[in-house]
């Protein structure tokens, strides 16, 4: 501080003699741009006072030029010090910003000084909460000595900072033992930071593992309020028998009084050894194992305890539809959805009607078709992988079932996979599996999987309409290879994403396909692209393409989270209303086409016939 208040006076005594010389110089500038006096006095004297003497009047030539040639050097002159007026001017004005940046480090300084000792009290009340006040009283001592001799810095004592006399002057010495100080103050600041950091980890756990203990403790309590409220519909007489998801989480609560350490070991060896899912399916390196989260599941349990167990349709469970479903009621909640959309079916048939149905003759081409499809069902899922699997028999008792339950479509392949797919989710029975496919053709539009599949047909062009105006680059980029968009997506529609995908997105996708209807179909597949649009962009060539796309299901992009963000988030608003209009139009052109190639085959056939008759009377 003392040396900068020294470097300002200096640079005013600087300026003050600039301001003197530049002064002086002005004076002599303004003395010799005065006019020469005249050679020859226009004073004309009055002859009665002077005498007109002709020779005073008269001045010599070379007078005359010297006076001259003394003028110009003086209009030289004056030039000179124009010049260097405007450069001592130039010189004070670079001075005085000179002195401002002086002023505006000075003030700099005191701001720092100011913050630094901010901080060190802050740091100090803190340390004093973390740790009680307790501090070595060497730690003591060295603070009170740093305060003391960094006292007159201190932001308290800079308003007094005028009194101090501005030829005070700091030995050296003194400097640098303030410097020491000040060295040895925020060493011990760092200090201080390094343990209350650890310190609020330390408390950041605590709190994190009293949460978690909350939340069980919660979800804990939302089972016994289910059970205490089903247990007085039981005594009052409403209801005779309780519900399988009831049993399922009595079953779960007993199991919490067990040994806890058992069941840990247990676990851990379960983890080490396991080879596939709850679903049967194989846990390969890019499965990905991922529960629902404890405040999903939370939010389940409150919804289930206020609402029951009907899952009526509402804006509160359609977003935890979205968010997901949890395992212990996916169970629970498909088979509502599938009972409300066939409630229609299943009134005009008595109880028996899936044993009915297995009873009955057959078609034999249907039959043949199934034996064979059976082995390619689901190869990875060890419910389906070998002709004595547990599920092989119950998958050919369903689509058998359905086959003589709906003439018309009778078997279609794709119908193997979501019959599979929901024997895995259901628990193996039969008769829900069986339900749950005609759930799914009802959903569906018409002649889905009838022998035209005009429906399916019908899809793949809508969706390519969407495509074009959500995505058009890739649109684009598949045009520039001729690729047809159906090639790729056909199958994804005709078998719900089953063995597309991984099956936490398979899951989340039936989830919301049940509840919410058809249009999750559409919002599914934009997204898969969506989130692989740059990598799609990369490829070079139709082959590329088409290699990339059969595996995009398995891409670590390809994730719940991801999907479900664009496709109820990104992809908003998305109109049903929309997709029934281009569903109306490319019906009727599909119908068109398939009429004039039906008129094709019947003018070819006859042709056919007629030269058949011509050549045998021949």
């Amino acid at each position: 501080k003392q040396w900068y208040q020294r470097r300002v006076r200096e640079a005013d005594n600087k300026l003050r003699c600039n301001e003197e010389v530049i002064r002086c110089k002005e004076q002599v500038v303004l003395n010799l741009s005065k006019p020469l006096p005249d050679a020859i006095s226009s004073k004309t004297p009055n002859s009665s006072s002077y005498f007109y003497d002709v020779k005073q009047t008269v001045i010599d030539e070379d007078e005359l030029e010297h006076l001259k040639d003394m003028n110009e050097a003086y209009q030289l002159q004056i030039s000179h010090f124009q010049g260097e007026l405007l450069q001592l001017q130039a010189l004070r004005k670079s001075d005085e910003e000179r002195a401002n940046n002086m002023m505006f480090d000075h003030e700099d300084l005191k701001a720092r000084h100011m913050k630094l000792s901010i901080n060190h009290r802050i740091m100090m009340r803190e340390f004093d909460k973390f740790m009680g006040g307790a501090m070595p009283d060497d730690s003591i001592e060295l603070i009170g000595r740093i305060e003391k001799e960094t006292r007159p810095y201190l932001c308290k004592d800079l308003m007094d900072d005028q009194k101090v006399e501005e030829e005070q002057f700091v030995p050296k010495q003194r400097v640098l033992e303030l410097e020491e100080a000040i060295n040895s103050y925020v060493a011990q600041n760092r200090l201080l930071e390094e343990e209350i950091v650890q310190i609020s980890n330390l408390r950041h756990e605590e709190r994190k593992q009293s949460h978690l203990i909350k939340a069980e403790l919660e979800k804990t309590n939302n089972h016994y309020m289910l059970l205490l409220r089903e247990i007085n519909k039981l005594r009052t007489g409403a209801e005779t028998v309780i519900s399988t998801d009831l049993q399922e989480i009595a079953a779960a609560l007993i199991e919490q009084v067990k040994d806890e350490d058992l069941m840990d070991v247990q676990k851990l060896g379960n983890d080490i050894t396991q080879k596939y899912d709850r679903y049967g399916f194989e846990i390969t390196k890019l499965y990905k194992k991922k529960g629902s989260s404890t405040k999903n599941e939370m939010a389940w349990d409150k919804h289930i305890v206020h609402f029951g167990n009907n899952f009526d349709k509402c804006k509160e469970l359609k977003a935890l539809v979205r968010a997901g479903v949890p395992h212990k009621y996916r169970a629970s909640f498909w088979k509502t959805c599938i009972r409300r959309v066939t409630a229609h079916c299943r009134g005009r048939e008595d109880p028996g009607f899936y044993k009915t149905l297995l009873s009955q003759a057959g078609n034999d081409i249907f039959t043949k078709q199934i034996e064979l499809d059976l082995m390619r069902t689901l190869p990875n899922n060890c419910l389906f992988n070998t002709t004595t699997a547990t599920g092989v028999d119950k998958l050919r008792n369903v689509l058998l079932a359905f086959s003589r339950y709906n003439v018309e479509i009778g078997y279609c392949q794709g119908l193997n996979r979501i019959a599979a797919f929901s024997l895995t989710v259901l628990n193996l029975k039969e008769e829900d599996a069986f339900w749950a496919v005609v759930a799914v053709v009802e959903v569906l539009p018409q002649d889905y999987y009838s022998q035209t599949m005009i429906g399916a047909q019908v899809d793949q062009r809508v969706l390519s309409d969407i495509m074009s105006d959500k995505y058009p680059k890739i649109m684009a980029h598949f045009q520039q290879f001729k690729i047809d968009l159906s090639l790729i997506t056909f199958n994804w529609f005709l078998t719900l994403y089953v063995d597309n995908t991984n099956i936490d997105v398979i899951l989340s996708f039936w989830d919301s396909f049940l509840y919410e209807g058809d249009k999750v179909l559409f919002r599914y597949a934009l997204s898969i692209f969506r989130v692989h649009h740059d990598m799609l962009l990369t490829t070079r060539d139709g082959i590329e393409v088409y290699n990339f796309c059969r595996a995009i299901g398995d891409s670590d992009l390809c994730t719940p989270e991801n999907i479900k963000r664009i496709a109820f988030g990104e992809l908003n608003p998305f109109p049903m209303e929309r997709v029934s209009k281009r569903r109306e139009f490319h019906y009727k052109k599909v119908v068109g086409e398939l009429n004039e190639l039906n008129e094709m085959r019947a003018q070819y056939n006859t042709h056919k016939r007629s030269s058949a008759i011509d050549y045998d009377s021949d």
